[in-house]
């Protein structure tokens, strides 16, 4: 058996360079015990196995720029994750519509 240690969350660690993820919900603001903060957690699909993402506000102005400014409209949205200089990033996949 191989288990898999990739953890709960996409990230760097989780991630590699190409991988496609599928939004699940709009996501929500949860507190962070860690970082004493809120932080905005989407629910995702990355192969298999479901994940929780949290997006910079980079990657956050990129979502809204590819796939609207209401996070409900996101779900089914995909991205490719990018792995550049030992950061994960995101290229949202634009759907062509007829």
């Amino acid at each position: 058996m191989i288990k898999d240690f990739s953890g709960d969350f996409l990230n760097f660690e989780s991630s590699n360079d190409g991988d496609i993820v599928e939004i699940l919900d709009e996501g929500v603001d949860e507190y962070n015990d860690t970082l004493k903060k809120d932080i905005y957690n989407i629910k995702v699909k990355k192969g298999d196995k479901v994940m929780k993402y949290s997006p910079n506000n980079e990657a956050g102005r990129m979502l809204q720029q590819a796939f609207g400014k209401d996070s409900k409209d996101w779900i089914g949205c995909k991205f490719e994750v990018i792995r550049v200089a030992g950061k994960m990033k995101i290229r949202p996949i634009k759907i062509q519509k007829a």
